[in-house]
């Protein structure tokens, strides 16, 4: 009879890791004057599947938003030594909104204020991450807010498509089929940013660029 060799299995130890899940691969402009801030948040966010646009000044991160699609935006709010009033973070964020409508800007600062918060989001911000961050929740953040981007950029997309199909006397089947999808997106959209902003209707409207009352009709309109 032939010898039987038997295989004890790999301690766990010795196992090889279970290999992450790959990631949507969004790409996140962070601009930040200090290299070493960008160093750590670039390590950070490549670990998780993000692709990583750098820049040490708002002129640099300007370019950079002209220069690649981006997903998302994470700005700090001073850019010189002594600075915290944050003011060129304001600017910026102001630019990057007229470039970009829809695009998620979270500002970042070691200073927060409610007064400065509150400016954040006037300028066109959607969150406020503080400095130092928790890595966790950082992230979480960014991923949750390059989702709702996303759905924004499909609803405007099926906003558009519909107008076509108006414009050019489509049949009205198709036209009608092309309106449901673009309520079902909405309702999913709507939905993603009451869970996001844990029901808090202000933010949330902010975020989708809508007033508290526009929000309102949405959420009775799909029953949220």
């Amino acid at each position: 009879m032939a010898a039987t060799t038997s295989f004890a299995s790999p301690s766990p130890a010795t196992r090889p890791a279970p290999r992450p899940l790959p990631m949507a691969g969004w790409r996140v402009l962070i601009a930040d004057d200090r290299r070493d801030t960008l160093q750590a948040l670039r390590l950070l966010l490549d670990t998780n599947g993000f692709n990583v646009v750098p820049a040490v000044s708002p002129i640099e991160a300007i370019r950079a938003a002209e220069a690649h699609p981006i997903d998302a935006a994470l700005v700090d709010l001073n850019y010189d030594a002594g600075r915290t009033s944050g003011d060129q973070g304001f600017d910026l964020i102001s630019r990057l909104r007229q470039l970009h409508a829809n695009l998620p800007i979270i500002a970042m600062t070691a200073w927060a204020t409610p007064e400065l918060t509150r400016e954040a989001m006037k300028r066109g911000a959607r969150d406020l991450v503080e400095k130092p961050w928790e890595e966790t929740r950082l992230v979480a953040t960014l991923r949750s807010h390059c989702e709702l981007g996303q759905a924004l950029r499909k609803l405007n997309s099926l906003e558009t498509e519909v107008n076509r199909l108006r414009a050019t006397a489509t049949p009205a089947d198709a036209g009608s089929y092309e309106q449901m999808r673009l309520i079902e997106v909405e309702g999913a959209l709507v939905k993603k940013a009451m869970l996001r902003f844990k029901g808090n209707v202000s933010r949330a409207a902010k975020a989708l660029g809508l007033s508290r009352s526009a929000l309102y009709r949405r959420l009775q309109r799909h029953g949220v």
